[in-house]
């Protein structure tokens, strides 16, 4: 089966560099790497985690800079 061959993935800087540290559950109930089939769906995940702060209040401790789409094969 596998992963089609383009894919997005979101990266958040870290300390050392870009890292995919997002992540879903799947039906077997392990955790595996988060995948987008478009930029435009992995953005669209960036701006939904950034709404989901505003609301709890936490949006001041973290930066949209420092989340990217980068593609990968």
């Amino acid at each position: 089966m596998g992963r089609p061959a383009k894919q997005f993935e979101v990266q958040t800087y870290m300390t050392y560099g870009w890292e995919n540290v997002w992540s879903e559950e799947g039906n077997d109930g392990t955790t595996r790497p988060q995948y987008f089939e478009t930029h435009d769906l992995a953005m669209a995940a960036i701006y939904e985690f950034f709404a989901d702060l505003s609301r709890a209040g936490m949006s001041q401790a973290y930066r949209l800079e420092d989340y990217r789409v980068w593609q990968v094969q």
